[in-house]
């Protein structure tokens, strides 16, 4: 779906992490994505929520300790939008690589 919205997304391989709340009990599948876009921020957000509520994410999950899907707007050109998520060590592990792919 992302690929639909994004053309010539590219995507890093995946890792697995630990979740950070006693709420979730499986491990995460972790994916970078970087792409080209015309629009502005707030559309981005917007399409990727309209994505993730598509295969199937409700509002209660979060609340239920389900992720079925998460997908966030961490950094847009040069801005980092959420920090802490940035700062994250498969952010950090996954990112040179996908950004040398990019070049």
């Amino acid at each position: 779906m992302l690929t639909r919205l994004f053309p010539g997304i590219l995507f890093s391989q995946s890792v697995l992490s630990e979740p950070d709340d006693d709420r979730y009990s499986f491990l995460f599948r972790n994916v970078l994505a970087i792409a080209e876009t015309d629009l502005l921020p707030e559309e981005v957000i917007e399409k990727i929520k309209q994505t993730e509520r598509a295969v199937g994410r409700s509002p209660r999950d979060k609340y239920l300790g389900k992720v079925v899907i998460d997908i966030d707007l961490i950094r847009y050109n040069d801005e980092i939008l959420r920090p802490a998520d940035f700062q994250r060590e498969y952010v950090q592990q996954l990112l040179p690589d996908l950004e040398s792919q990019s070049l």
